[in-house]
């Protein structure tokens, strides 16, 4: 199975499926419409030269990263671009971070991904979400990595 097949399946199955953690609704509720739309970008992170904004051309765009990347490089890197490109929004995604929500498990839990949005219309998602139950199992360490940054 290729990367792009495993991150298909997550988004399809995990990530999709409704879930009462989740105030009955996917873990991540516009992923799957985004990925059957044609909104999302998988592709290979080559290096740093190659990595700006005009590389990143749909909704969500996912870098696969070298499968011998630490966690915490990759939040140092997921840090440092959200400080970089202030419009955009990083989420690193690494079977090391685990993402526990009351107990499921949301990590495609192989690949070492960044995900890169824009900011804006996610933050407008994530406060409609709010006015719900969705954060209702959340942690506040969750919260504080995932949300608030």
């Amino acid at each position: 199975m290729t990367s792009k097949d495993k991150i298909e399946k997550w988004i399809l199955t995990t990530l999709s499926e409704p879930n009462n953690k989740f105030g009955d609704l996917p873990p991540c509720p516009y992923a799957k419409k985004a990925w059957l739309d044609g909104n999302v970008s998988v592709k290979m992170f080559d290096d740093i030269q190659s990595f700006a904004p005009e590389e990143w051309d749909k909704e969500v765009n996912i870098y696969v990263m070298n499968p011998w990347m630490s966690a915490e490089l990759l939040s140092e890197m997921a840090l440092y671009y959200n400080k970089k490109y202030l419009d955009y929004l990083f989420l690193e995604e690494h079977p090391d971070l685990v993402e526990d929500v009351g107990g499921f498990v949301v990590n495609e839990g192989e690949l070492i991904l960044l995900i890169v949005q824009e900011r804006k219309p996610l933050e407008d998602a994530r406060d409609k979400l709010k006015e719900t139950t969705y954060y209702e199992n959340w942690t506040p360490k969750m919260k504080e990595r995932i949300i608030e940054r």
